[in-house]
């Protein structure tokens, strides 16, 4: 859809380019305002691709029916402000920022199916699959890891959505998140809101009393929510949480940065999944390109997967944690070897990330 729609209404051309990007299985839509216009991309299978240009009136009348449709104060406009809204049929999470030129909008689509399909759905399969369902049953710390849209959210919360079915409903699972993507069957989900005073100091002694079996934090991202994950862990719960982290040398990393040293982590690690999406080969064409693909050889994505586990009184060594990153590169491989990915995906991929 790349056209300009000087003469479309504000609300009708929100409608149309959601709408369009739902229809593309789009994971995120960006809004951006430059100096004269608004331009538009949408992000497909991993590609970030524009879509069109408006003009500059139009798009702060589009910026401002975003903010209207998510709730938020359209009067504001030096603060970050970010919310959850359904639309089109998709649960979208929006975030509205200030920027040079006026306010950016950008969405992300949140697709349930990869969280409702549990493994086979992800691509977890052969000896990854026997490490995955260790996990399930794992006390301690469980850290889902890697760059951003790799898909370890879906994981997270496919996870959850399995054990509450293997335990056909005796377990409680309590979250901690900021904010809330997907509904989870079960679970209490708490929205940690620092404006709002509900901090993840505050949230997660609350989640304690709340008698969980397991404990949730969408994303370590900072000193407190790393403390929280540590101190759910600590006391023998089984704790999920996403980290943003390419191998395992940046995630020993990036948990030192948020307070938790090599000593500490390793004492409450219990397993660590590695993950990559890959852009997967068109069923329809073969990779030769055809309508439903675009023309691009694609259509969706495969996970590809490294995964260790580190038993009640075991260490999760630095050893565990490379292992995984060979494992992760060995998946990749043979999602090529099957002709699901292919080689240029797969050599994208580990240049990008793991290298």
């Amino acid at each position: 859809m790349k056209k300009k729609l000087p003469d479309m209404s504000a609300v009708s051309f929100v409608d149309e380019i959601i709408s369009d990007a739902v229809k593309r299985r789009a994971s995120d839509i960006h809004f951006e305002m430059t100096d004269d216009a608004l331009n538009v991309r949408v992000r497909c299978d991993g590609v970030l691709s524009p879509v069109g240009t408006v003009g500059r009136e139009l798009g702060k009348k589009a910026i401002s029916r975003i903010k209207v449709m998510s709730g938020m104060d359209i009067s504001e406009h030096k603060r970050a402000q970010d919310a959850r809204i359904t639309a089109c049929g998709a649960d979208i999470r929006v975030l509205v920022t200030p920027c040079e030129n006026g306010e950016n909008a950008f969405l992300r689509i949140l697709d349930k199916r990869y969280c409702k399909g549990g493994a086979a759905e992800l691509g977890i399969d052969g000896e990854t699959l026997e490490k995955y369902k260790k996990l399930k049953g794992c006390e301690g710390l469980i850290l889902l890891a890697g760059p951003t849209g790799s898909g370890k959210s879906s994981t997270m919360y496919s996870m959850l959505g399995e054990i509450y079915s293997d335990a056909s409903g005796r377990v409680n699972t309590v979250t901690l998140e900021d904010p809330v993507e997907y509904t989870v069957t079960g679970a209490t989900q708490i929205t940690v809101n620092l404006r709002g005073g509900m901090t993840f100091k505050e949230a997660s002694r609350a989640v304690l009393r709340l008698d969980p079996d397991i404990i949730a934090i969408g994303e370590i991202r900072d000193t407190a929510s790393a403390e929280a994950a540590y101190r759910s862990a600590s006391t023998g719960h089984m704790t999920l949480a996403t980290v943003h982290a390419k191998n395992a040398t940046s995630l020993i990393s990036r948990m030192r940065d948020f307070g938790i040293g090599e000593a500490r982590l390793t004492d409450v690690l219990r397993g660590v999944v590695f993950q990559r999406l890959v852009k997967r080969v068109c069923s329809d064409c073969g990779g030769s390109g055809c309508d439903r693909c675009g023309k691009s050889g694609y259509f969706g994505r495969i996970g590809a997967f490294g995964i260790v586990t580190a038993g009640e009184n075991e260490k999760m060594t630095k050893e565990r944690l490379y292992a995984a990153d060979r494992e992760l590169a060995d998946s990749l491989y043979r999602l090529a070897e099957k002709k699901i990915t292919t080689d240029s995906e797969v050599k994208r991929v580990l240049w990008t990330y793991l290298i």
